[in-house]
């Protein structure tokens, strides 16, 4: 008989044993929505005080990619490595730079 196959494989980093920390430093090309739209893909990554925890996340938006939008990681409410996708509850907030 051949073994079930399990959910979380070994060395998968998508399965959830890894936290929301992890993948917000690790989040560049990551779709950036609310739930009733897109705003962009995480362009850069932005470290402040503490350079192992991310505050800020540079996004790319509108036509093109030509804004670039400066989010606060705190805005994010949910992280789907599976699907390479960022939520925020509420439009964004950007931050001026």
């Amino acid at each position: 008989m051949e073994p079930e196959p399990t959910d979380s494989e070994p060395g998968d980093p998508t399965r959830s044993s890894y936290g929301r920390e992890y993948w917000l430093r690790r989040c560049e090309g990551f779709l950036v929505e609310t739930p009733t739209k897109r705003i962009g893909r995480v362009a850069g990554i932005r470290y402040g005080v503490k350079t192992n925890e991310p505050d800020v996340l540079e996004v790319r938006a509108g036509l093109f990619g030509r804004t670039v939008l400066l989010l606060n990681v705190h805005d994010i409410s949910e992280v789907i490595p599976e699907e390479r996708r960022l939520v925020l509850n509420d439009p964004p907030r950007p931050l001026s730079e």
